[in-house]
């Protein structure tokens, strides 16, 4: 096993080769450039992969060696951080040549995960229709559809036969890759229905294109949400979604792999958001941004620590005299933090699935907070239970009613703050946790040692 690991045969070998051992996977690659060649051309995605795992001078030479049409489809499968890396140590003519032939929509990304600096370097590379395309794209607002759309599409003229749609189709076949859908257009180029590829197959030739076609199918405007757009993509079932500008022309489509894609970023950023990361950070993104993204909200959460500190110092004298109450106090805050950050994880996941309408608002935060009470109760009798069998039956009760209490204000607050953001118009996961944490140590603390004096 451990000969057959050091001598890989296809590309998902070299992937786990790279990912257990890289200097070893390197060093095969750099002697043997046959099978690299080979295995770069059968296996672009995981070939991706292993070069994502080196240094990227190391990765530089390996893609140098390769030809430039296979360099292309690696480039294309790469993560864009690791893009940027790379073409800082290859020649600009190689950079450009391979920028100029790459899928637009994936030279955008690349821009769009850059700094300033890194964006106006490669500008300064690429020649000037290649600058032109991405600067009209980039020109779409951040997260929008006109910046992930796919401007190779599969259109015919309208008023064919399904005979002669067809006769169309093969003239497109070496301009458009991958045909799911295709579009049918006037001559000015504005979208009148679709039909899928296999209907087109198995349709009779003499039929006209107009009878097998969706009329007035389902489509988005380039400068809507990337999320709607995978919204749309999932609720109607689609392989690809037609993107028209403000006059319904066509000028590209959203396919459904551009939808998983978006789907997955926005989980990733709610779930980095709701504790305060950047949205955009991921383990690839330069040290400085990442600092620069954090530094702020570790800041506020060090205003909103100090509040409860404030608070908790009403009471020194409190705690002072009975030092068991200082040992407490986690428990209050503990349950109930964590118990409404189970309400908030449903309540983020339910925005991002488009579930909660206006008019449901209400009775989303009434039955997270219903869960509160119930779930309040159970823990704040076991509580009660524990502490009086421990002997400490004069706490029992001050400390079943602050569980109680912050276990209903965790999962009311919980389910509360995503929808307070959006109505604001901020995202849902916006550092939600450290609010709902902030409210929760207040009301575990300060609500603990306020109850224990008026009990104890």
């Amino acid at each position: 096993m451990e000969n057959e690991m050091k001598t890989p045969k296809n590309g998902e070998e070299l992937r786990k080769l790279s990912r257990k051992n890289p200097s070893l996977a390197f060093k095969f690659l750099s002697n043997n450039n046959d099978a690299w060649n080979e295995i770069a051309k059968n296996d672009p995605f995981d070939s991706a992969d292993t070069l994502e795992e080196f240094e990227p001078e190391e990765a530089g030479g390996l893609l140098l060696s390769l030809p430039v049409d296979i360099s292309i489809k690696i480039f294309e499968s790469l993560r864009p951080r690791a893009i940027i890396e790379i073409v800082q140590n290859l020649s600009s003519d190689i950079v450009e040549q391979i920028f100029s032939e790459m899928d637009t929509e994936d030279v955008v990304d690349v821009f769009e995960r850059s700094t300033v600096d890194e964006a106006e370097d490669l500008l300064e590379i690429l020649n000037k229709s290649t600058k032109l395309v991405i600067n009209k794209r980039l020109a779409y607002p951040r997260n929008s559809v006109g910046r992930l759309m796919s401007e190779e599409v599969a259109k015919i003229s309208t008023g064919l036969t399904v005979k002669e749609a067809l006769e169309e189709l093969k003239s497109l076949h070496t301009s458009v890759e991958d045909i799911v859908y295709v579009y049918s257009v006037d001559k000015n180029n504005i979208l009148s229905g679709v039909v899928s590829f296999r209907e087109i197959v198995f349709a009779n030739e003499s039929e006209l294109i107009e009878n097998v076609m969706i009329c007035n199918p389902i489509y988005i405007n380039p400068s809507s949400d990337q999320e709607e757009a995978a919204r749309l993509i999932k609720q109607y079932e689609l392989l690809a979604l037609p993107v028209v500008d403000k006059n319904n022309k066509l000028i590209g489509q959203a396919t459904i792999s551009t939808a998983l894609d978006v789907i997955q970023t926005e989980i990733a950023e709610d779930f980095s958001q709701s504790f305060g990361a950047g949205a955009e950070e991921t383990i690839f993104t330069p040290l400085q941004k990442s600092i620069k993204l954090r530094l702020p909200w570790i800041a506020v959460n060090m205003g909103l620590a100090f509040i409860v500190s404030w608070l908790i110092a009403q009471f020194d004298e409190t705690i002072a005299n009975d030092a068991l109450l200082a040992a407490l106090m986690p428990v209050v805050a503990l349950v109930g933090g964590n118990s409404g950050a189970q309400s908030l994880a449903i309540v983020i996941r339910a925005l991002a699935r488009n579930d909660i309408s206006d008019a449901r608002v209400m009775e989303v935060i009434g039955k997270q907070s219903l869960i509160g009470i119930i779930n309040g109760i159970f823990i704040g009798l076991f509580s009660f239970i524990l502490l009086t069998v421990s002997g400490l039956n004069s706490y029992s009760l001050a400390l079943s009613i602050s569980v109680f209490g912050n276990i209903f204000i965790g999962n009311l607050f919980g389910s509360s703050i995503p929808l307070i953001l959006k109505k604001l118009g901020f995202d849902p996961a916006l550092a939600s946790n450290i609010f709902l944490t902030l409210i929760t140590d207040i009301v575990g603390f300060a609500g603990f040692l306020g109850i224990a004096l008026l009990l104890i």
